[in-house]
């Protein structure tokens, strides 16, 4: 079941008939050997979509990774370069180069205003769930800008893919906004053969599962999960403890599959978030 929290199932509805009518289908996995963009943030997540793209799917992927001066740069990009010669190798005739883009989101001048504005409490009931309003969206728009981009030179991308999660219990992290942000990018370009996918909580295919079920799937795959970053924090060794770092630990433990990844603190039962 859908994280009914964050998703609008009445909006959802009229998003998914509206691209019916457009193109006769909501969305459809590309056919193996399509060409295709990923995001790659060296996150737990998105590390997996690369090895369920390439190895499941045997897409041809074009990666990108965002510069957007998150705190955690250093240790997002040391996690993209390893990956990148790891899957150049692995998949050499599906991996594409990764490129890096610099998009500054949230903006460093209102920065601090929306992370006090996370914590604050109104009469608003999630606040904290807005989070970064604009982030998600800012950069699946350049992913599908870069989609497009690569008609230039001959290759036609039509989908864009981002790896939501049932549990993301931001608004901008739901199958409602993903739907929404699919249809812009079909109305900007004029194109309504684009598709912006994440599979984990894409209907369509019958998934609304969580990150345990990637890392179980890249663990037999022999993924090597300890090099990839979640935590957000700009500390060389991950935290253990903010909700990006929980999220992982569980993952594995649910699994019932040793983490090799270093933590700074010690595992504890309770989420540092509200549980669905």
């Amino acid at each position: 079941m859908l994280n009914r929290r964050v998703e609008d199932l009445e909006v959802l509805r009229r998003a998914d008939e509206t691209l019916m009518a457009k193109r006769g289908y909501v969305v459809e996995m590309p056919e193996k050997g399509e060409s295709v963009v990923a995001c790659l943030s060296g996150g737990l997540d998105s590390v997996c979509n690369l090895e369920v793209l390439m190895g499941e799917f045997g897409l041809n992927v074009y990666p990108f990774f965002i510069n957007r001066k998150q705190t955690n740069y250093r240790w997002e990009k040391k996690a993209k370069d390893f990956f990148e010669k790891y899957f150049l190798s692995k998949y050499p005739d599906l991996m594409h180069e990764i490129i890096e883009i610099d998009l500054e989101t949230p903006a460093e001048i209102y920065n601090d205003d929306l992370r006090n504005l996370k914590s604050l409490t109104d009469k608003f009931p999630y606040r904290h769930d807005v989070a970064y309003p604009a982030r998600n969206p800012l950069i699946f728009l350049a992913g599908m800008e870069y989609a497009y981009s690569l008609q230039a030179k001959g290759i036609n991308p039509k989908t864009i893919f981002g790896t939501f999660m049932k549990s993301d219990n931001l608004y901008h992290s739901s199958l409602t906004t993903s739907r929404l942000l699919n249809l812009l990018m079909c109305q900007i370009t004029g194109d309504w053969e684009f598709q912006f996918i994440s599979i984990p909580i894409e209907r369509e295919f019958g998934n609304c599962y969580d990150k345990d079920v990637y890392v179980k799937y890249c663990i037999e795959k022999g993924v090597p999960l300890e090099h990839s970053r979640s935590c957000v924090s700009a500390d060389e060794i991950q935290c253990g403890k903010c909700p990006a770092c929980w999220d992982r630990r569980h993952a594995f433990i649910v699994n019932g599959i040793k983490d090799s990844t270093p933590y700074q603190y010690p595992w504890t039962e309770t989420p540092p978030y509200p549980v669905i």
